[in-house]
């Protein structure tokens, strides 16, 4: 058994392994981005005196 480098495939794993990291962590920012963007509106709305649906009065 040769080893990984030595594998006329490394480059093809190295890149599937590249390009599933890439995108794991850019869906992970988008979904905290995404969040703080919302917490930030839902602020601005019960600031001008909207409030959710399940908030007491």
């Amino acid at each position: 058994m040769t080893t990984l480098f030595g594998t006329k495939y490394f480059f093809y794993i190295a890149a599937s392994y590249g390009i599933t990291a890439a995108v794991l962590l850019s869906s992970i920012v988008f979904v905290i981005l995404t969040h703080r963007r919302h917490r930030l509106r839902l602020r601005k709305l019960e600031e001008s005196g909207l409030r959710r649906g399940g908030a007491k009065s």
